[in-house]
């Protein structure tokens, strides 16, 4: 019989024994453990450790900051790119230090420089600018006074200053007697025209011997008056600063006198300039923060009986405040009169304290602080606060029905 051979290639002895001991081991890794001992099952307290070799479970990679934050997706790709690239950068590390510096940038602060001072003409211009000089000097009734710019809160000049101004008015008061009708008029509406400032000299004018330009004075006079409107405070110097004198005010107080330069070099947007001081109206060194707050109080809030109307407002040392009062109450226990913040005289009150007697009944009162001393508010009052507090509000009286409201302004000023 021919011998018939083998064609199929034998596998090495090696690896037969490899597979073998693989397909051992995969067993009790399907299965979730190899065989026990009958001893171990007698035993179960005392199990043998196992060794249980699972697949490995591929987990998505997660790459972190330093801080221990997920990087983004996005960001994580540009970081493996840049890896494989062999770049060493951080894309999120270099947008937070972008975003430091902008944040940086805008969180800068400077310290706020005090407006220059503000020179008003009295042609109606104005210009800021920062004096040469480092102090002024005015001459007053005591003696020769040298002021530090630092110290200086507005200065006004008189008109008397404004030579040229004066010799004007002086010739149009002599044209209102003029023989001519056109030139007397024309001589009228110039002195209306420059208003307050030729008030004084109209004034003179009336105890003229020539008729004409007596009446004509007269009605100019009249026409300014009735015209004219008292300036708040915040606009005193916008007006002609009538007399010899010029005034000067300080952080601590007002002088009155005549101030020695009679120019100013000044350091403007424009290069340095000298104004003449006979064409300068004021200069304004330091303009104050003014506040305004406004309160409703009603008048069955009886200061004597001790309800007083929270203002909410507190006021400090130093500082300069105006109360302005408006409206009508109803004292309707009373016989139904009626007042206003300055109360009335004609109702009597019977047994008042001695905090409240010198107040007319219903009259507006004030007083700082719940210990304070009451004051009269009426319909306008201004003062300096001595100690601070907070500003309270009430009616003059003590029992009885009160109808209506006070509308209050107060203003209070900070330097």
């Amino acid at each position: 019989m021919p011998e018939i051979k083998n064609t199929a290639r034998s596998a090495p002895t090696g690896s037969l024994t490899l597979l073998a001991c693989a397909l051992l081991l995969a067993v009790p890794c399907l299965a979730g453990g190899g065989p026990q001992d009958k001893d171990e099952k007698k035993a179960p307290a005392k199990k043998a450790a196992q060794v249980v070799i699972k697949p490995a479970v591929l987990k998505p990679a997660v790459l972190k900051k330093a801080d221990g934050k997920k990087l983004p997706l996005g960001e994580a790709v540009e970081a493996l790119k840049n890896a494989i690239k062999g770049e060493e950068t951080k894309p999120e590390a270099a947008k937070e230090t972008a975003a430091a510096g902008k944040a940086s940038e805008e969180g800068k602060v400077r310290k706020s420089t005090p407006a220059p001072p503000m020179f008003h003409m009295r042609d109606g211009t104005r210009l800021a600018g920062i004096p040469a000089k480092d102090s002024i000097k005015v001459k007053t009734a005591y003696g020769l006074l040298t002021v530090p710019m630092r110290e200086l809160i507005k200065v006004r000049f008189c008109s008397s200053i404004d030579s040229g101004l004066s010799e004007k008015i002086a010739k149009l008061i002599q044209q209102l007697g003029h023989e001519e009708f056109d030139l007397r008029e024309e001589a009228s509406e110039q002195l209306s025209a420059i208003g307050i400032p030729a008030l004084k000299a109209l004034e003179e004018a009336q105890k003229s011997e020539d008729e004409e330009i007596k009446s004509r004075a007269e009605k100019i006079a009249v026409k300014l008056e009735d015209n004219f409107e008292e300036p708040d405070e915040d606009d005193l110097h916008l007006i002609p600063l009538e007399g010899e004198e010029d005034e000067v005010e300080t952080a601590e107080f007002t002088i009155k006198g005549q101030i020695e330069e009679q120019s100013f070099l000044a350091k403007t947007r424009y290069g340095s300039l000298e104004f003449k001081r006979a064409d300068i109206l004021s200069i304004v060194f330091q303009e104050p923060l003014v506040t305004r707050l406004s309160f409703e109080v009603p008048g069955s809030t009886l200061a004597e009986n001790g309800s007083w109307f929270d203002s909410q407002a507190d006021l400090d040392d130093g500082e300069e405040f105006k109360l302005k009062a408006s409206g009508t109450i109803t004292l309707a226990s009373f016989n139904a009169t009626r007042c206003g913040p300055e109360g009335t005289q004609a109702i009597k009150r019977g047994t008042v304290s001695s905090s409240f007697k010198n107040f007319p009944t219903g009259s507006l009162l004030g007083k700082i602080g719940k210990s304070g001393k009451p004051f009269l508010v009426g319909s306008e009052y201004e003062g300096v606060v001595e100690k601070k507090g907070r500003l309270f509000l009430g009616i003059a009286l003590k029992t009885g029905v009160v109808q209506g409201k006070l509308k209050v302004v107060l203003e209070k000023r900070t330097r």
